[in-house]
């Protein structure tokens, strides 16, 4: 039955823990997203991924964010270009590996957990018992029943293992080596289907394709199903998670979250030693880029008007003039955050508000 309201896909998800896809537009499959944390968002959600937080995944579900134009329009590209390579990825891992791929057009809800979500890229059926031997061998145990494939595209090869042997195996890959956040996407599709096993498989700068088996961690899906919990308990009540200060991503996110000023003075008491650490990282960073300025002079004095200085060891540093056209810099206005001494207003003002925020409030009229 193909779907033409938000309202029916929502409530066969909800009936079933399945609802088609083809043909669905796209807005409503957005809309649906909403409804839980997709399998994608799993490493974000849980705090296990350097590109997004549980704080962004909160605010995108509680429609208090949005990618700007730029952001948006890279999504789109990444998006289409995936759709595109989707089906060469696929049939190139169906015809090295001999398995049989199946596309599989639905979204699914966790049976238990409703908020785990994931749409599966394809499924892998009717395997035959040399296949089965053969998934035994790179598995490290027997596996029954369907798998998933997870197909991605990408631009370059870091964080993906090498293949085990090109020339026997093509592109198979068993060292365990995959990004951290496609890992945990291929679990919570586990998860969510309940199958034991699949493989990532990735299409490298266009023209490389390897696959990754993966195995089902009971013992890291009950962590996913915990954290992502706590976190859509969160969502459910309309608040934000607590900025991670250790990730990343925080002093960017704190910055767009305060983008201006109000004029207030505030106490820091208690954060003496975050200001120690700031500085003497800083100190250390100096003295280092210093010592990294005094080593280059040595070797550009050595080197005169030279276009190449080789080492003994067949490196060399290499000289030649680049000139750049001339541009005018558009105009910005963003934040500066540096140690500096109080001032005598300032101090002024801190004192006046410790004294107000010291003296008992009143009874309310």
């Amino acid at each position: 039955m193909k779907i033409s309201t938000f309202e029916d896909a929502k409530q066969q998800l909800m009936d079933t823990h399945r609802v088609s896809t083809l043909e669905m537009p796209e807005a409503i499959w957005l809309q649906l997203r909403g409804l839980g944390i997709g399998a994608s968002e799993a490493a974000a959600a849980v705090g296990a991924s350097e590109y997004r937080t549980p704080f962004e995944i909160a605010e995108r579900k509680l429609g208090l964010a949005s990618d700007d134009a730029d952001a948006n329009y890279r999504r789109r590209m990444k998006m289409a270009m995936g759709h595109v390579m989707e089906p060469v990825t696929a049939a190139r891992f169906a015809e090295a590996t001999g398995l049989n791929v199946q596309n599989y057009n639905a979204m699914l809800a966790h049976p238990d957990h409703p908020f785990m979500l994931a749409n599966i890229d394809r499924r892998i059926v009717g395997v035959s018992e040399a296949q089965a031997t053969w998934l035994e061998e790179i598995m490290g145990q027997t596996v029954t029943g369907p798998g998933v494939a997870e197909l991605k595209n990408v631009e370059f090869a870091k964080g993906w293992g090498k293949p085990d042997n090109v020339h026997a195996t093509a592109g198979l890959c068993t060292s365990g080596e995959v990004p951290g956040d496609y890992y945990l996407q291929l679990q919570q599709q586990l998860a969510v289907t309940g199958y034991a096993w699949g493989f990532l498989v990735v299409t490298i700068a266009g023209w490389e394709t390897r696959w990754y088996p993966i195995l089902r961690d009971d013992e890291l899906i009950d962590d996913l199903i915990a954290l992502e919990g706590d976190l859509w308990q969160t969502i459910q009540r309309g608040e934000l998670p607590a900025i991670d200060l250790e990730h990343p991503k925080a002093v960017e996110l704190l910055k767009r979250l305060h983008p201006g000023t109000d004029g207030r003075v505030v106490s820091l008491a208690g954060l003496e030693h975050w200001k120690r650490v700031e500085e003497s990282v800083r100190e250390e960073i100096k003295a280092l880029d210093t010592t990294a300025r005094v080593a280059r002079a040595h070797i550009l004095e050595a080197m005169g008007s030279a276009a190449v200085g080789a080492f003994d060891d067949g490196t060399c540093y290499r000289r030649k003039e680049i000139e750049r056209a001339g541009y005018e810099v558009q105009s910005s206005r963003y934040i500066d955050c540096r140690v500096a001494k109080l001032s005598k207003v300032e101090k002024e003002q801190l004192e006046a508000a410790t004294v107000t925020e010291s003296q008992p409030q009143g009874d309310a009229a």
